[in-house]
C-alpha cells in the first residue's frame, strides 16, 4: 500500500496485481457457474410450462367447461416455455464462452 508521498503505482507489487487477477478470474468463474446455473433453472422452467400446457390440452379433450380459456392458457404456457428455453440458450452460451477465457 502507498505510505506517505509515495504514488499508488510504485506501492503495488507483482505480488499484487497476481492476486488481484486470481481473484477476478475466480469472480469469473463464480459468474460463469451461477449463469449456467440460471441457464438450468430456465429449462426446468420451460418443462414446467410445457406440462401446464399439455395438462390444459387434456382438459380440452376431455370436454371441460370455458374450453377456450384452456386452449388459451396452453398457448401461452408454449410461449412462455419457447421464450425460458430461448433464455437458457442465450445464458448457457455466455457463461460457457465466459468459462473458455480462462
Amino acid at each position: 500500500m502507498a505510505t506517505g508521498n509515495q504514488p499508488l503505482e510504485e506501492a503495488l507489487t507483482a505480488k499484487d496485481v497476481e492476486r488481484a487477477e486470481r481473484r477476478a478470474a475466480a469472480a469469473r468463474q463464480r459468474a460463469a457457474h451461477a449463469g449456467l446455473s440460471a441457464a438450468r433453472s430456465f429449462e426446468e422452467s420451460a418443462l414446467g410450462h410445457e406440462r401446464v400446457a399439455r395438462v390444459q390440452d387434456e382438459a380440452v379433450e376431455q370436454g371441460v367447461s370455458h374450453v377456450g380459456v384452456h386452449r388459451e392458457s396452453a398457448v401461452h404456457h408454449r410461449e412462455f416455455a419457447a421464450e425460458d428455453r430461448k433464455l437458457a440458450e442465450l445464458k448457457r452460451k455466455e457463461s460457457e464462452a465466459d468459462l473458455a477465457v480462462d
